[in-house]
């Protein structure tokens, strides 16, 4: 059985994802390091890693024990060759990884590869490049599940991490490659399931417990709870995020109009063939009057229906609704 087949035939049995502080604290490390760096805005991505772990049958749990970044792409410079630069990079990368998975079975290490993490101001997370590697995992890897940290959240004293994985009919469309209006209504799916989030537990070490159990008994919760207000970069990333929350409305509003132009033309189609039909039948019956054989309804069955207008389909609506309710969730908080 192909591994697309199998990842299909076998769903994951995970329930919720445990992760180790350790892994926590390596990811907000190298999320700060690349922000105050300004590699988001140099390298043109996402601050990313890998994620690995293992599972546990008996309890429906993915413990996810370590982690590592990944490494970035070099800009592009005036006369590179992109596609012979992009090649070297995608070898240096999987090189990479093999090299600190050999590593960490070395250092008997949980080396199995469950999933990726990626930061997301505001957690607005849905890409084309996040549902692509969702799928290549998950064609693999049936449990593995996608990482969300929201640095923004985080500096303002709320630690977000969240874990997402494609949900069963999602996976099954993406491999398929077909979304397609029809096939999104035959399989009932939208943008609020096409991703299923699981719990999040994070797991300490006994004296992490016990200093955290210390800190609640001092009662200075009542101290920082009035003075939440003043935090002085909350004016500044709600005014970047509603900034984004509307260039995700204009986004959708463009799919909007696509979908619509497309349902105007498909009822122009249908209609089209089917009086087509109804005059092919007509004169197929006159012929049969006169003793002549019927003429073939292949040509009108090969007649091309509408096409949607946008990149793929019916996702980039369910991402651009997906982002504009990080967003907006984001901004009513």
């Amino acid at each position: 059985m192909s591994s697309v087949a199998a990842a299909v035939a076998s769903p994951s049995i995970v329930q919720f994802v445990q992760i180790d502080s350790l892994v926590v604290m390596k990811i907000v490390k190298h999320v700060d390091s690349e922000m105050y760096a300004g590699l988001n805005e140099v390298a043109g991505e996402v601050c990313q890693g890998l994620l690995t772990g293992l599972v546990s049958s008996d309890d429906r749990r993915l413990e996810i024990t370590n982690c590592f970044p990944t490494a970035r792409a070099e800009p592009m410079l005036d006369g590179d060759e992109i596609a012979q630069n992009n090649a070297f990079y995608e070898e240096q990368k999987q090189a990479e990884m093999l090299d600190m998975l050999r590593k960490f079975r070395d250092m008997n290490i949980d080396y199995e590869l469950v999933g990726f993490y990626q930061a997301h101001p505001f957690g607005a997370c849905f890409a084309q490049e996040t549902i692509d590697s969702l799928i290549d995992y998950q064609a693999s890897v049936p449990d593995g599940v996608v990482l969300i940290y929201d640095p923004v959240k985080t500096r303002q004293g709320q630690l977000s991490i969240r874990a997402y994985r494609l949900s069963a009919k999602a996976l099954e469309m993406s491999l398929d490659g077909d979304w397609s209006p029809e096939s999104t209504r035959a399989t009932g799916l939208t943008y609020e399931n096409m991703l299923e989030e699981l719990p999040v537990v994070i797991k300490n070490s006994h004296l992490v417990n016990v200093m955290l159990a210390e800190l609640a008994l001092e009662g200075g919760c009542a101290i920082q709870r009035s003075s939440s207000h003043l935090e002085l970069g909350t004016r500044r990333s709600l005014e970047k995020c509603l900034r984004s929350l509307m260039s995700d409305v204009d986004d959708l509003n463009r799919t909007v109009m696509a979908y619509t132009k497309y349902v105007a033309d498909k009822q122009r189609h249908d209609l089209t063939v089917y009086n087509a039909m109804q005059k092919r039948q007509a004169e197929n019956e006159q012929r049969e009057a006169r003793g002549e054989p019927p003429l073939s309804f292949d040509d009108i069955k090969k007649m091309k229906p509408p096409q949607l207008t946008t990149k793929c389909g019916m996702l980039e609506s369910f991402l651009c609704s997906s982002d504009a309710k990080a967003h907006s969730d984001y901004a009513a908080e």
